[in-house]
């Protein structure tokens, strides 16, 4: 199982989701937080820290830690929230390019596209999880679960707000 976690501000409510696949890219758990909205007072306090509080101090570590079935890999669009060994940040690259890898960094080559698997900045690149990234990529589109992450979170707030 691999999981794609998810944190977004859609206007001023901030809100995450964590959907977890199996091989074949059908749901085993989708978990999501309630919208929450900064007072003012923890505007002036955070100052500037206050989205990456948010998001991955309290949004995104609390969904993870409420998931049932923990997939093997966490997937993540936003460097933020790379928070331990198991959350990985993956780049679709616009076009090929060689194959690297250095420090908590690779670049993988498959299907004439190129993928940037990024590590959290104190790992080293894991060649399981890599491995793992490229047998998920080789089954499905390996970004697509994003959009539904995407689409249902905007869905989330769009029911809230009636």
């Amino acid at each position: 199982m691999i999981g794609y976690l998810s944190v977004m501000n859609i206007d001023g409510k901030h809100l995450g989701g964590v959907l977890v696949i199996n091989d074949l890219g059908i749901p085993v758990e989708f978990k999501y937080s309630e919208p929450v909205t900064p007072t003012k007072l923890q505007e002036i306090i955070y100052g500037n820290s206050l989205e990456y509080y948010l998001h991955a101090e309290i949004i995104a570590k609390g969904l993870v830690q409420r998931l049932e079935n923990k997939p093997e890999v966490i997937l993540v669009q936003d460097p933020t929230l790379l928070f331990d060994k198991n959350t990985v940040m993956v780049t679709l690259l616009p076009q090929p390019v060689s194959e690297k890898k250095e420090s908590n960094e690779a670049v993988v080559n498959f299907n004439n596209k190129s993928i940037r698997i990024t590590f959290p900045e104190n790992a080293k690149v894991d060649d399981n999880v890599v491995q793992k990234i490229l047998d998920y990529a080789s089954k499905i589109d390996i970004m697509e679960p994003f959009d539904r992450v995407e689409k249902a979170l905007k869905y989330v707030c769009e029911s809230q707000e009636k």
